[in-house]
């Protein structure tokens, strides 16, 4: 009983990866291109989600919704972010891409899951099919141009990398999580299987957060890191406290010492033997 217990605390320690890259980005949240200021905005919302996830869970006994509200912002946001990144000649296609993606996904949760019932398994395959297809796109496009930069050293590199390995793998897990709870198994093997097949997709969404945490880290800080520091804990600031006597600084009542005038100009020479 240990194992599962302490699989399902690693389960709920990855769902809070969204917080990494949330605080990379925030210490550079002046400095975030506009291209990619809507992974910027996922991050803040995949970070929202978690506490209304943990909430949910207490209140409710339910996040199935959480799951139709995390495919939107995931599919949303990121097809912004590569509609911005890739040549204007894909924006047609991207746009027309969320469309169906948008249709899906308000048929999912209005007849096909159901948007309290089951996770969303439909409009995940479809958000998921569409931005493995951008990540590739975008791919060939960087590829392109490796005379001019190495892959390595573009942060955009890494949104399509985070895109691939938490996109390839999530459409099978939500399609696993509700064939096992259709099969009127009993509660304790239901939960069991639940937490083995979501593990996956949990070690995976944290992979992806990682990934773009250190996409977020090719942007400068804020403020400098000698500088981030409040005023009042900055170095700079800090003086030696002056001692003081009846209340006033003892460096303004006591005098300067004077020098001692010197008798002759010259040392008197040593008498000689």
């Amino acid at each position: 009983m240990s194992n599962w217990s302490e699989l399902n605390s690693i389960n709920r320690a990855l769902e809070a990866a969204p917080i990494i890259p949330l605080a990379c980005a925030w210490v550079r949240r002046h400095h975030i291109p506009y291209a990619f200021r809507p992974i910027y905005y996922f991050v803040g919302l995949k970070f929202l989600i978690y506490a209304l996830n943990t909430f949910s869970r207490v209140a409710f006994r339910n996040d199935v919704y959480l799951y139709h509200l995390s495919t939107v912002v995931l599919v949303v946001l990121l097809a912004q972010a590569y509609r911005r990144l890739l040549p204007e000649r894909f924006r047609r296609f991207i746009l027309l891409g969320m469309w169906f993606f948008g249709v899906v996904a308000v048929l999912d949760a209005a007849w096909l899951d159901g948007l309290f019932t089951d996770v969303n398994s439909y409009s995940q395959a479809a958000g998921c099919a569409l931005l493995i297809l951008l990540a590739i796109l975008h791919v060939s496009h960087l590829t392109s141009f490796l005379h001019e930069e190495a892959l390595e050293e573009q942060p955009a590199f890494f949104l399509s990398l985070a895109v691939l390995a938490y996109c390839s793998c999530s459409v099978v897990s939500y399609v696993a999580i509700n064939i096992i709870y259709n099969m009127n198994l009993d509660v304790p093997t239901e939960i069991r299987l639940d937490t083995i097949i979501s593990s996956p997709e949990t070690l995976l969404m944290a992979v992806q957060m990682g990934l773009l945490a250190w996409l977020f880290c090719f942007f400068p800080l804020n403020a400098a890191p000698t500088r981030a520091l409040p005023a009042w804990l900055h170095y700079s600031r800090w003086r030696p406290r002056p001692f003081r006597l009846l209340g006033q600084s003892l460096g303004q009542t006591l005098p300067e010492p004077k020098r001692r005038k010197e008798s002759a100009s010259t040392p008197s020479a040593e008498p000689s033997c």
